[in-house]
């Protein structure tokens, strides 16, 4: 062993120690190098995180919102600004619902009762059980449209002066007791002044019973306003099978004018006719389905379904029919084909209608005030009247058929009314001046509950598909 191993290994723990005190300075070195590296690796990761966080910081997010233009705002997307919009979406959302429901409720049922296609001849809509069923059908349906017509008309208070003859009646007894009064045989031994009194007498008795009718006085009920079957839109009898359309179209007219009506008689509170500002109807007529508006309602072409009418629906060419009336009798027959008329056999149920409430609904500003036009959402009827209003009372006339159903009044023309002349014929109006008022109504109809009653014939004509029962049933 050499000297200098064995010294080495006598001092073992001297040479240890230096070799120690040697290393450790380049052994630091080293590491600390590593330890730097490592640590400035960390601060560039976390340097890039940061512009990562700022980016997201100041990213715009859109939030769409359902039936509303879309939300934009300057925020970092994360876990509870998501919840948050959830959670605002579900409540738009139920909102929405309500005020869906609302509307078609409102639209669809009257005076608390859900209208439908059971309304005038149950089991007869969309499409009746039978072909004999069919055959009997417009003779049931035209019965029961005037017994539903004669309902409505009491239930909103409408009705006409005594008759002439009902009126003499009562003038004849006035003449014998006034005869009897003057110690007088007959009328032929009155003298002038007396005669004139009579006649005086005989007026003022006259007006008096047609006011006492209107105001109740007499007995029967007071007369909120002025009007009868004669004025309304209602169709001839049938002479002959009539397309399922055309008499779909009598009882949604039947709807239309219920709805008109029965706003007329609000407009009257509780008023009689003498008192309230609602004097008398005139007259009514109801544009086919799919027609434009009527002219004065601002329109300037064609709109809705392009004045296409339903077989059977149309207005009578020329004169000699009462304005407005529907062809429901042998004319409205001829049209083989278009709802079973003729040899054609019984159509099958249509089975569901494929209506979509959240569909658009298109509009043009060039038809009416309004620019609603029939859609795949709702259809537009528009209705033409002549009123005659206590001429302070007009608002209150135009506002109450505003509250009814949708209603929008698109023109109205006022002019002067004889409260005398009319008087001579048994309407009294009261004391207040009265105007005639020509109207343009516009109504809307949401397919969501009309297309379901609707024939098949009708939902071919209007665009409308359905679902066949036999694949309604399969799913």
């Amino acid at each position: 062993m050499t000297p200098v191993l064995q010294w080495i290994k006598s001092h073992l723990l001297v040479v240890i120690c230096s070799v120690v005190i040697i290393a450790a300075p380049v052994a630091s070195y080293i590491v600390s190098s590593g330890m730097v590296e490592e640590a400035r690796q960390d601060l560039a990761d976390n340097a890039s995180g940061a512009r990562d966080l700022k980016k997201h910081r100041s990213k715009s997010v859109s939030l769409q919102v359902p039936g509303g233009e879309a939300i934009s705002l300057n925020t970092t997307p994360n876990p509870k600004l998501i919840e948050a919009f959830r959670q605002a979406v579900e409540k738009i959302a139920g909102q929405s619902k309500e005020i869906h429901d609302a509307g078609l409720a409102h639209n669809r049922d009257f005076n608390g009762k859900a209208r439908g296609a059971d309304d005038l001849l149950p089991g007869h809509f969309p499409v009746p059980r039978s072909r004999r069923a069919l055959e009997e059908m417009p003779f049931k349906l035209h019965e029961a449209l005037l017994n539903a017509y004669g309902r409505m008309l009491r239930s909103v208070g409408a009705g006409m002066p005594p008759s002439p003859s009902e009126v003499a009646k009562g003038l004849e007894r006035d003449r014998v007791g006034y005869v009897n009064s003057v110690r007088k045989d007959s009328v032929s031994e009155l003298d002038d002044e007396e005669l004139n009194q009579m006649r005086k007498a005989l007026a003022d008795a006259r007006l008096d019973d047609y006011r006492s009718a209107a105001t109740g006085e007499s007995g029967g009920d007071p007369i909120r306003f002025y009007a009868d079957e004669s004025v309304l839109d209602i169709p001839p009898s049938p002479a002959g099978m009539l397309p399922l359309a055309t008499m779909f179209d009598w009882q949604w007219q039947y709807w239309i004018t219920e709805d008109v009506l029965t706003a007329m008689s609000e407009a009257n509170g509780d008023d009689d006719v003498v008192n309230g500002p609602m004097k008398r109807l005139l007259g009514l007529s109801i544009s086919p389905v799919g027609a434009a508006p009527a002219a004065g309602a601002g329109s300037s072409g064609g709109g809705g379904m392009g004045g296409m009418g339903t077989p059977g629906m149309g207005r009578p060419g020329g004169g000699g029919g009462a304005p407005g009336r529907n062809m429901g009798g042998a004319g409205a027959a001829g049209g083989a084909g278009a709802g079973v008329p003729g040899g054609a056999s019984l159509p099958a149920h249509p089975g569901k209608a494929q209506i979509d409430p959240t569909a658009e609904a298109r509009t043009d500003s060039s038809v009416s005030i309004t620019g609603r036009v029939s859609n795949a959402v709702y259809d537009v009827r528009t209705v033409t009247c002549s009123i005659v209003v206590a001429t302070r009372g007009l608002p209150d006339v135009l506002d109450a058929l505003s509250r009814r159903n949708f209603m929008s009044v698109l023109d109205v023309k006022v002019r002067p009314a004889d409260a005398f002349e009319a008087a001579q014929q048994g309407f009294i109006y009261g004391i207040e001046p009265v105007s005639t008022v020509d109207l343009v109504i516009e109504t809307i109809w949401f397919r969501e509950w009309t297309a379901d009653a609707m024939p098949p014939d009708l939902r071919d004509m209007l665009g409308i598909r359905s679902t066949p029962q036999a694949d309604a049933n399969a799913g």
